[in-house]
């Protein structure tokens, strides 16, 4: 049924007014004499070999004209012309994608010139907008040392920060990685708050949230970037949303063969790893052209990336050779019906094969290769009559992700005692430990419609639109080994080891630095599931106050570890992850988006105001709805005022809300019902047997279940903004931003809602600074009528929680003209705020 709507709403869109995600631009034409009388009846075309696109239009009675649904390129030409004037022939006007261009034509009368040719100075400054963001052309990245892939091409943007090595997902603005902000080494540079965009196929991925396709650099005719006061039309997103828009081809057959080559030898030595080396190359080839002139293009690439690599390790031991190969397709056809309907069709892959990891600190024994990538598709339909203008759209994303072990043994990651000596190798034992099968898909239906109309106050630009969107998350996931367990073990110094000690509460000498992948509070959860005979012997081992039941306290200091007993490797048994149920979970998440938007220009105003309503369901593999979110309705408001009236300088001011949807990871933790079952167990020496302390996965103990009280993340921003046209190609730009965030979504253990369990950790729920919640907090209105099999709530952080960013930007750019260009920006910015778990 909800389709059905979808289906019937997207149809409606032709005789309403609708817009989608912004693919193409407009150019506003301007005609006077030379007296500067407006000229009615003037006729205007325009093209560009780049496109199919080609509009033709009259001024109105004010000598205007608009011309939508442009696609991008960089050489228009306008043709203007009028019985009695001289015909105006403008080159090189350059559209961008959800820029409005501005042309100012002034005519002379035909007995002076029959035909005039002028070369367009396009403005650099859109004035009536106050986005923040660049546009990144060819030109700017073949004349720059970057890295062929446009996420790397993303740091060209003013504010995008470096990610640390990892420069696929740069963050920018408030999209910076809080999680890992206090951890050491935590790299906030690196994001999972971006959208990433192909010629309308969002292939950002929904469980990580980074870039989830890669393609041939060169297949790109433009890429855009907004990183601030994103209107309504846009998903609104805490980091920047790219939009990469594609070449067609021409009337002409033309391509291009690249090959490029780096290794070791033609860079500095790594000081640290002189002796790891590398060798890279990089093989690519491009075709466009005429399937029928004028009317129907074709443009295609292939692409090889190859990258070896020898891999040594902290102590420059050499371990292994590694090879990863990437494979990239493309293909896109466009059809131009009729001089108003074309119909586009795009197919992109990017397989990527890797024999082994480029991790130093992966030992041989947990080497593992990997397999990603996937298949794109979309066609879109493009219809402009008048002043309006329609696209639906459908897309399809699939993306592969898997991970197997060389080495099928199970995985044993070791802590040792404090004083024992130890390599990288021996903290990590056995495989890697699990079989990784993960596809995820997320298929879309969208519809767009803009319609221009003037009244007595001003020009207005209507838009509403509608995005559909559907993921799929298939998992099939398996732990290696017999039984089928990854373990965590202990290397003491000759005698058993406390609880405490392994922890750090009762000594100032910690184990080896180690993630245990539990917390000790989760550990003390095994006495829950002891059976009466053995909570009998431990009372009668651990209780020192006598009083009959087992504190924090008497656990931490009484329970030891030394046992042995069917360890793989022979070392005293802590924790395991034993796999009592393999399975194949296909779960999700459903989406409907949709906006309406107006932007009113009145003599030196613009005025762009618009609200996005979003709602998201999440789908678990028994097919139940386990998580509906309220529909959020996000205003966003701009004002920009023409200072001079001329179109080269505007100030500007910006407020917005973006909400930031729970990702597939939310669903993969509260929507596992059907897959596989791990038990989390810990060794109890004075039992002699491993005990549970936690389900993951299965109907038995759910993993998560999502509160009744939660709400969506959402950031409000403001910013102010000043930008002037320089002339001669050159622009400077100001921008003043202040950023807010809250409702942080976050999981909590029972302690938080139970009391008792909160008093027995140690916990005083009446300490005014006590982290116990409540069963209110959560929308519930006792402990009685909280669920018993789960293991967390999913819910929001309490009030108070907040993310700050406040800074700005100073931007200035030339394009490039008389053989230079240049790019420069200086951004500030101060972030405090929540992490989470």
């Amino acid at each position: 049924m909800r389709k059905l709507l979808v289906y019937t709403a997207l149809v409606a869109l032709v005789v309403s007014p609708v817009f989608g995600q912004a693919q193409r631009g407009t150019v506003e034409v301007t005609v006077t004499d030379t007296d500067g009388a407006a000229l009615p009846g003037a006729s205007i075309s325009v093209t560009s070999d780049q496109t199919l696109t080609r509009r033709s239009t009259v001024t109105d009675g004010q000598g205007r004209a608009t011309l939508v649904a442009l696609d991008p390129a960089t050489n228009y030409v306008i043709t203007v012309s009028l019985d009695g004037f001289a015909t105006q022939i403008i080159n090189e006007v350059a559209v961008r994608a959800g820029v409005a261009q501005t042309v100012e034509v002034s005519m002379g009368l035909a007995d002076v010139a029959e035909e005039l040719i002028v070369t367009a100075e396009s403005p650099l400054v859109d004035v009536t907008k106050t986005q923040a963001g660049q546009d990144i052309t060819l030109q700017l990245t073949e004349s720059l040392p970057t890295a062929r892939s446009y996420q790397d091409y993303l740091q060209l943007v003013p504010g995008v920060q470096d990610s640390l090595g990892d420069s696929d997902n740069p963050a920018s603005r408030s999209g910076v990685n809080y999680r890992d902000a206090d951890r050491e080494g935590g790299d906030v540079g690196r994001s999972s708050d971006n959208l990433y965009y192909f010629d309308g196929i969002n292939t950002t991925d929904r469980t990580d949230g980074i870039a989830g396709a890669d393609l041939n650099t060169e297949i790109i005719q433009e890429q855009s970037v907004l990183t601030g006061a994103i209107p309504a039309e846009f998903i609104g997103v805490p980091g920047l949303v790219s939009n990469v828009v594609t070449k067609s081809g021409g009337n002409q057959f033309s391509g291009s063969v690249n090959y490029y080559l780096q290794n070791d030898g033609l860079v500095q030595d790594n000081e640290n790893f002189a002796n790891e080396t590398f060798s890279t190359y990089d093989a690519a080839a491009t075709l466009g052209g005429p399937i029928l002139r004028d009317k129907a293009w074709f443009f295609a690439s292939l692409r090889q990336v190859e990258q070896e690599r020898d891999v040594v390790n902290e102590d420059g031991e050499f371990l292994r050779v590694a090879t990863e190969t990437a494979d990239q397709g493309f293909l896109k056809g466009t059809w131009a019906i009729t001089d108003s309907d074309v119909i586009s069709g795009t197919y992109l892959t990017d397989p990527v094969e890797r024999d082994g990891d480029f991790d130093r600190d992966i030992p041989n024994s947990a080497d593992r290769t990997r397999e990603r990538g996937g298949d794109r598709y979309s066609v879109s339909y493009n219809r402009v009559w008048g002043s309006a203008s329609l696209e639906l759209a459908a897309t399809d994303h699939e993306a592969d992700r898997n991970v197997i072990p060389k080495d099928q043994s199970p995985a044993n990651v070791v802590s040792f005692a404090p004083g024992v000596s130890f390599t990288s190798a021996e903290e990590r034992l056995g495989g890697s430990g699990t079989n990784i099968e993960v596809f995820r898909a997320t298929e879309s239906m969208r519809g767009s419609l803009e319609y221009l109309f003037d009244t007595g106050a001003g020009s207005h630009a209507l838009k509403f639109g509608a995005v559909d969107g559907e993921s799929t998350l298939f998992e099939n996931p398996s732990t290696t080994g017999d039984p089928p367990a990854t373990y965590l073990s202990l290397s003491p110094a000759g005698q058993p080891a406390l609880l405490c000690e392994i922890v750090g509460t009762c000594s100032d000498n910690p184990w080896s630095t180690i993630d245990f992948g539990v917390s000790s509070d989760e550990v003390l959860g095994f006495t829950e599931g002891l059976s009466s005979s053995q909570l009998a012997t431990l009372l009668g081992l651990w209780d020192d106050n006598g009083n009959g039941a087992l504190d924090q306290n008497e656990i931490l200091n009484n329970m030891t570890f030394n046992n042995t007993t069917g360890n793989p490797n022979g070392l005293v048994n802590y924790t395991r992850d034993l796999q009592t149920q393999a399975g194949i979970s296909k779960k999700g998440s459903e989406s409907l988006h949709y906006y309406i938007q107006d932007a009113w220009q009145w003599n030196k105003w613009s005025v762009n105001a618009g609200i996005r309503a979003e709602e998201t369901t999440f789908i678990a593999d028994n097919g139940d709805d386990v998580g509906t979110w309220d529909t959020e309705i996000a205003p966003r408001v701009s004002i920009a005022y023409d200072v001079k009236g001329d179109g080269r300088s505007s100030v500007g001011l910006f407020y917005g809300e973006y909400y930031d949807a729970f990702r597939d990871t939310a669903i993969d933790f509260a929507g596992s019902l059907t897959g596989r079952i791990i038990e989390e167990q810990v060794f109890v020496d004075e039992l002699g047997e491993w005990i549970n302390f936690r389900f993951r996965g299965g109907t038995a103990v759910q993993d998560a279940f999502f509160a009744p009280k939660i709400a969506t993340p959402v950031t409000e921003e403001i910013q102010l903004q000043y930008k002037q046209d320089l002339g001669n190609n050159m622009m400077f730009e100001i921008n003043v931003v202040d950023r807010q965030t809250t409702d942080i979504g976050e999981d909590y253990g029972s302690f938080y809602y139970n009391v008792d369990q909160y008093i027995g950790l140690g916990g005083d729920p009446n300490d005014p600074l006590n982290f116990f919640l409540g069963p209110q907090f959560f929308g519930f209105d006792s402990l009685g009528a909280i669920p018993t099999n789960l293991n967390f709530l999913i819910g929001t952080l309490p009030d108070g929680n907040f993310r700050d960013w406040s800074g700005f930007e100073l931007v200035f750019r030339k394009r490039y003209s008389d053989n230079w260009q240049l790019l420069a920006s200086y951004n500030y910015a101060d972030g405090d705020g929540n992490t989470n778990s």
